[in-house]
């Protein structure tokens, strides 16, 4: 039997994945607020409360607000599961172990912005926007601002966490337990 060569298969640093996945949760998570928004739906804005509390005028607090919800999702958040990250259960080197940390980190950011929103609602300068001040988890909202706060830290942290997994060698099909498909034995592993 002829050893075979050990192949090295460098994979990137956690961390500037975790950036290019933060990126990705918070493009999808906004361009979804801009979407039902522009539809007429009354949705949690977590990038026009964070702009009311610096601003007075409309369209300054749009920009502030979604200026500091990119760095956010982008640089603040990111590094936070990057840290956690080791910690976290979940299996460290399948998309199951990225669906289950991200699933978890998502539940963690929904008890923070659901305590945070009350906060943001009342130092919000921002004209007519008690109308729109979710309350305590979206509470003000319904049902539907507390589904809409649960699913949007969901997604955005299960984009973040599964982007962060693939380039660990994992092939998409992996997901679905199907890893054998690409394996020249043809056996599951």
């Amino acid at each position: 039997m002829v050893d075979e060569p050990l192949l090295y298969k460098p994979h990137p640093a956690l961390f500037p994945v975790m950036l290019l996945g933060g990126l990705t949760g918070t493009v999808l998570l906004t361009a979804a607020i801009r979407l039902a928004s522009s539809r007429g739906v009354a949705v949690v804005d977590l990038p026009q409360l964070l702009g009311g509390v610096f601003a007075e005028d409309a369209q300054t607090a749009f920009t502030a607000g979604h200026t500091l919800f990119l760095i956010a999702g982008v640089l603040v958040l990111p590094l936070m599961l990057a840290a956690l990250w080791p910690f976290a259960p979940g299996d460290r080197f399948t998309y199951g172990g990225a669906l289950i940390r991200g699933a978890i980190f998502g539940l963690v950011l929904f008890a923070l912005a659901g305590v945070l929103l009350p906060l943001l609602g009342g130092l919000s300068r921002l004209p007519g926007v008690d109308a729109l001040d979710p309350g305590l988890f979206g509470v003000g909202m319904g049902i539907a601002g507390v589904l809409q706060l649960l699913l949007a830290t969901q997604v955005y942290a299960v984009t973040m966490a599964l982007v962060a997994q693939m380039p660990r060698g994992l092939q998409p099909m992996d997901m679905v337990g199907w890893g054998w498909w690409s394996h020249s034995s043809g056996e599951s592993p």
